[in-house]
């Protein structure tokens, strides 16, 4: 039996070979039988594939689409109608009830006059179309599912489309699902009738799972349809397996809250993802003036850039997103990769199962899959990753472990980046990780930095390609341009005070007549967040902090479980103010006196730990000189001492 992924693989090739080839085949057809056999999945279409965006994403423009059920037994003339008025209300829309052939193929006209696609796949849900306007989008895919058979007198069958389509402008992807469910089962949110319910909750259970499979492709998924069940009172009542209960932890639940079958029956649905999704509600509103027995509703949506530079933290006192909301955000970069794209990780350990599942998926789709990671026993995940990756580096893909460290130093792998080449409409995307990718990062406090910088991409892609090596790095030069604002400090590096990165840092740091972003005092702001810090390194650094703080400087330091007393003791004895916190980063941020610069602002995020073996590990610190991103980090590390004990 096919695998749920190679299952839906298969039909989604399927559908959009379907959409190529059978519209030339009935062409001539369709205007003679108009029947469901003759009715194309999709219009001819161009390859969206080849509709690759360029840089960081560009902004999509306002995003409106709409739901709308086409009542089955209106006459030619009336549904038409109000086919062409939907097409007014957005750039893309399902609609319901199209069971009529004649109806469908007024469709079919009606979208090839405007150059709006179609989907209304002959494997299922003909009845339930989705459209889009190709002025804006084009179909990458489409698939449709079953739910469940016919039975005479109580209802069709009933299935759910999925469709993905390519922003044109911005290569984005948006996943739109449209559906309709068993009618009769529900009669004001309650359980009426027992001999439909179970289809219904079938179609409930199912839904969800298509709407987390297209998740897993791209953030910006709506989900239309007619779902049967009153909203207006299933938000109160909570029966299981209707819709709040079976979604409600999952979507957004984006209607007006008005009827759209009469003024207190809202059975049509406009959802959207709650979590780390990419699409977030401006408006919504019932649209009358239909021939149909249902209103419209019309949605309004502006899209998220989920990888707009800057760092993002997640919060371990939070609820579960936030504790993972790191964590997350590089899973979504990787599922968000499609065939030929490339991914590369580098992690001194990967033990989340997401990331481990994101990694192989993208493999399953097409993607070509690297990654090196540190020494040591492996884990399930890496384990899982071997097995399927291979380690041929021969190969499209492949996985590394290195021996010991991947440079030739006298530490361990402690580098934790993810690069790939395009997610959604991201191209050249390097995600710097303040620790490595295991699940038990959502207990500490962390970051990710995302970049879409091609100089920082491709400094980091030199790097990955000396770890690949495995042998020991003889570069001279310790340090990387990496374009305007960035600077790439690598590891391992020789064990004295002057070649270390972090001292060196700290040697033009002046303490007054400063104009830092926070304060305006005159003071140069310091905040340290270090997870490991100890031996002679960890002194002479310690000590630079103190005299810096005696001489003026605004010193707070937030001290992880692996800073030894001698550290601490330095600190205070100097009165640098301390917490101490499950911190997951070795981050430095300078606000203020730098050099000649009253306004200097740098933040060092990654890189290892403040140790003698950090110094002979393989590492690499980004230096980012943007005052944007050093308020960002100024304000994560503020929270993480507020929760600091």
């Amino acid at each position: 039996m096919a695998s749920p992924t190679a299952s839906r693989l298969a039909s989604r090739v399927t559908s959009s070979i379907l959409g190529l080839v059978l519209p030339a085949a009935l062409g001539a057809a369709l205007l003679v039988v108009p029947t469901i056999q003759a009715t194309p999945a999709t219009p001819p279409a161009i390859d969206a594939a080849s509709l690759r965006p360029v840089a960081r994403a560009l902004p999509s423009p306002t995003y409106r689409t709409f739901t709308i059920n086409i009542k089955h037994d209106l006459n030619k003339v009336k549904a038409l109608h109000d086919m062409k008025r939907a097409l007014t209300l957005g750039d893309a829309g399902g609609m319901q009830e199209m069971s009529d052939a004649e109806d469908r193929e007024s469709l079919i006209r009606l979208c090839k006059a405007q150059d709006w696609g179609w989907y209304m796949p002959l494997e299922g849900g003909v009845a339930i179309p989705i459209v889009w306007n190709r002025d804006r989008f084009r179909l990458i895919d489409g698939h449709t599912v079953k739910v469940h058979g016919p039975q005479e007198g109580v209802t069709p069958s009933r299935y759910i489309n999925s469709v993905r389509l390519r922003e044109i402008s911005t290569g984005k992807v948006f996943g739109y699902i449209n559906t309709h469910v068993i009618s009769g089962a529900s009669r004001d949110a309650q359980l009426s009738n027992m001999n439909r319910i179970p289809r219904l909750r079938k179609h409930m259970k199912m839904l969800r799972a298509e709407i987390l499979g297209l998740f897993r492709q791209t953030e910006h998924v709506f989900v239309s349809g007619d779902l049967n069940v009153n909203y207006l009172a299933d938000r109160r009542r909570q029966n299981p397996g209707l819709p709040t209960d079976a979604l409600g932890d999952l979507v957004n639940f984006d209607m007006p809250m008005t009827g759209s079958f009469n003024p207190t029956s809202l059975l049509d649905y406009g959802l959207s993802i709650k979590r780390n999704g990419g699409l977030v509600k401006t408006d919504a509103s019932i649209v009358k003036g239909f021939n149909s027995d249902h209103w419209a509703i019309q949605f309004t949506y502006r899209t998220l850039d989920l990888f707009e530079t800057g760092p993002l933290f997640n919060r371990p006192v939070g609820d579960v997103y936030e504790r993972r909301r790191a964590l997350d955000r590089t899973v979504r970069a990787v599922l968000d990769a499609e065939a030929g794209d490339l991914v590369r990780v580098v992690t001194s350990r990967l033990d989340d199962p997401d990331l481990a599942n994101a990694l192989s998926a993208a493999h399953t789709e097409g993607a070509l899959v690297q990654v090196i990671l540190g020494g040591g026993a492996p884990s399930a995940a890496e384990e899982q990753l071997a097995a399927l990756l291979g380690t041929d580096q021969t190969q499209p893909s492949w996985l590394r472990r290195c021996v010991g460290s991947c440079l030739g130093g006298t530490g361990r792998q402690e580098s934790n980046f993810v690069l790939v080449s395009r997610a959604g409409g991201t191209t050249e995307l390097t995600l710097v990780s303040s620790g490595p990718f295991e699940a038990d990062a959502s207990i500490r406090w962390g970051d990710v930095f995302r970049s879409s910088s091609p100089h920082v991409y491709a400094g980091y892609g030199t790097v990955f390609d000396r770890m690949a090596l495995d042998s020991t790095d003889t570069a001279a030069n310790r340090t990387m341009e990496l374009g305007p604002g960035y600077l790439a400090q690598l590891y391992p590096v020789p064990a004295q005070a002057s070649r270390d990165h972090v001292y060196k840092a700290l040697r033009p740091v002046g303490c007054t007549n400063a104009r830092g972003l926070h304060t305006d005092d005159g003071r140069t702001n310091l905040r340290v967040a270090v997870q490991s810090w100890s031996g002679a390194r960890g002194q002479w650094l310690a000590t630079r902090l103190a005299v810096l703080q005696k001489k003026g400087c605004d010193v707070v330091a937030l001290l992880g479980p692996k800073v030894l007393a001698g550290v601490r003791k330095t600190l205070e004895r100097a009165g640098v103010p301390t917490r101490s916190g499950r911190v997951g980063q070795n981050l430095l941020v300078i606000d203020g006196r730098y050099g000649d610069k009253a306004r200097g602002h740098l933040v060092f995020a990654g890189g290892p730990g403040w140790t003698d073996r950090g110094l002979g590990s393989d590492g690499v610190t980004l230096v980012a000189t943007y005052a944007g991103s050093v308020t960002d980090y100024l304000d994560g590390f503020s929270n993480a001492w507020s929760h600091a004990g």
